[in-house]
């Protein structure tokens, strides 16, 4: 019996991304660049052992393009759940995080600390972003035993469920860049999702 695996996939380069601005819920289109990283990510998974059984993906465009554009090579459709989506950054979204430090201050410096509870204006606190994220794991760990199961997601929802998974504190710096179409791997064993690999195949 296949093991339960979870391929988390950060979608492809966007035009915001390229300008360095927060995207949040907004969207920007997928450049050149991250249309062509995607197609690269798909024909790679494609050679997969064991393969992938189901594709679930942001509905975000930006995600969404990048997950049909795997799912191509993988004869597969893509499952839409609003799970997925990148945090609410509310009132950030469309800037640099050093625009957003020098013009929201007091906002910034509640959003980096280490209360969960603090909701940016217009947007979501960490503690309501936690359990979107908690919920789609314990989602894939329940649903799909035995199968392997990629979701195309975005930087923040990785960077939350590595904390979660690996228990590193949300206010403490993680380390870790999570590229665009970097992909993260992670096994369940005895109930619990575990590291398997990362950045790549």
């Amino acid at each position: 019996m296949h093991e339960t695996r979870l391929y988390l996939v950060r979608h492809g380069e966007t035009e915001w991304n390229r300008e360095d601005k927060m995207q949040g819920v907004k969207d920007s289109p997928l450049t050149d660049k991250g249309v062509e990283h995607a197609r690269l990510l798909g024909s790679r998974l494609k050679g997969l052992t064991g393969g992938i059984d189901k594709i679930y993906s942001s509905d975000l465009g930006r995600a969404f393009d990048t997950a049909v554009l795997i799912g191509g090579y993988l004869s597969l459709s893509v499952n839409r759940d609003e799970r997925l989506r990148e945090r609410n950054m509310g009132i950030f979204e469309g800037y640099s995080w050093d625009y957003v430090r020098e013009n929201f201050p007091q906002e910034f410096k509640k959003t980096v600390s280490d209360d969960n509870s603090y909701r940016i204006p217009e947007g979501e606190s960490k503690n309501e972003y936690i359990e979107k994220v908690r919920s789609f794991l314990d989602f894939a760990s329940r649903e799909h035993e035995g199968d392997r199961v990629l979701a195309v997601t975005h930087r923040g929802f990785i960077n939350f469920a590595l904390r979660i998974i690996l228990s590193v504190p949300f206010h403490e710096r993680m380390g870790i860049i999570v590229q665009n179409t970097s992909l993260a791997g992670f096994t369940l064993h005895k109930g619990r999702w575990m590291l398997e690999r990362f950045g790549d195949l």
